[in-house]
């Protein structure tokens, strides 16, 4: 017997400086649908070297670049004028806005084409600062449903009133394959997979990268986009940071943590990310603030250090926990094990693809 068609057309935009966790989501899920889920995508590129505006078409991509802050409307009027009339012919459509920004594509499409909208909440927004009395505004107040990437999202939907449905869908991957490739030598390895984003936190822990290595043979491999401005490149000239730059290969990321020791994290506010998982599922231990994404996902596979309340690091508590690593065999140890027990009980692709296209057979019995 066929199933039934569905066709799910993906919305996002990004920084093109930076690895989107967006992006890596897209992929795998995409990867692990059954053959009646058709995938389009909408994809938006800014950066501030972006000058003009381009629209480039592909079988079943549309990719938009443009420089920051051009106008989206004008942006969404000229895809509607592009793709409007395929995304007319297609059965069983759900469009899904992945990025806070664009609900209003979304809304577009489906005020022109018979559809579902879902809003796929992939981080942990602020809560809105509103005078006394008014009504905060929800991005998502006209979305048939909410997909969340975590359970502490939920704070965010009480503080803009969200009434419309929500289910939580932690993100996944496939395990990896190979094993642990350490080096024979006596240097201990943190990998850091968040590149120079200002927002992932590396800049904080610099002070306690240069405490640990002035104490311990140490290394850091630095994946993801961005650079250093001068005057951090000139602090970090001295350490043994190795910048490997952005890796998108899932193969070749996963290299780099089988070398590794342990991974870091420093980030204020997190959702879902994939370097998480990826950490966990390569058996890695973990140091970590205590984020309230990063908490939920890490569990007991992490130890932790405390943001302050403007959201920042101390470094000679980060320094602590990294010393603590190098030297403690057995906290490494466990906190690998559970790590990787927490990988295979939730965020496997498995139990992602499949949580999610439950979610989508439930949307196309609404579209009729």
């Amino acid at each position: 017997m066929a199933q039934t068609e569905i066709n799910i057309l993906e919305i996002d935009s990004w920084d093109s400086r930076f690895q989107s966790g967006v992006a890596r989501y897209l992929d795998v899920l995409g990867a692990h649908m059954p053959p009646n889920v058709r995938v389009l995508r909408i994809l938006f590129h800014y950066a501030p070297d972006v000058t003009d505006v381009r629209i480039i078409p592909s079988q079943n991509e549309l990719h938009v670049w443009h420089p920051a802050g051009f106008a989206s409307q004008t942006l969404y009027e000229a895809v509607m004028a592009m793709w409007g009339a395929r995304l007319s012919a297609l059965p069983n459509l759900i469009v899904k806005c992945n990025c806070l920004g664009a609900e209003n594509l979304a809304y577009l499409i489906r005020s022109r084409v018979h559809c579902r909208v879902v809003g796929v909440l992939h981080c942990v927004p602020p809560a809105p600062n509103v005078p006394n009395g008014a009504k905060p505004y929800n991005p998502y107040f006209n979305m048939d449903w909410i997909i969340s990437v975590c359970g502490c999202a939920q704070s965010f939907l009480d503080a803009v009133q969200n009434t419309r449905p929500v289910t939580v869908i932690y993100n996944g991957i496939e395990r990896p394959t190979g094993a642990p490739n350490k080096k024979t030598d006596d240097v201990f390895r943190f990998v850091w997979v968040h590149g120079w984003a200002p927002h992932k936190g590396l800049v904080q822990i610099i002070p306690a990268i240069a405490q640990i290595a002035s104490q311990h043979k140490i290394e850091v491999l630095v994946l993801g986009g961005g650079a250093p401005d001068d005057k951090i490149r000139a602090q970090i000239a001295d350490l043994p940071i190795r910048q490997i730059g952005l890796v998108t290969d899932p193969a070749e990321l996963n290299k780099y943590y089988q070398m590794a020791d342990c991974a870091l994290f420093a980030s204020p506010s997190e959702a879902c990310p994939f370097a998480g998982i990826e950490a966990m599922a390569n058996q890695l231990p973990i140091i970590s603030t205590d984020a309230p994404g990063l908490t939920e996902m890490f569990g007991r596979a992490a130890v932790w250090v405390p943001l302050n309340e403007q959201r920042q690091v101390n470094a000679d508590a980060y320094a602590t926990q990294m010393r603590r690593m190098i030297t403690d065999g057995r906290l490494r140890t466990r906190c690998a094990v559970l790590g990787y027990g927490r990988y295979l009980e939730r965020y496997t692709v498995k139990k992602m693809a499949r949580d999610t296209l439950r979610l989508y057979n439930r949307l196309i019995t609404t579209i009729k």
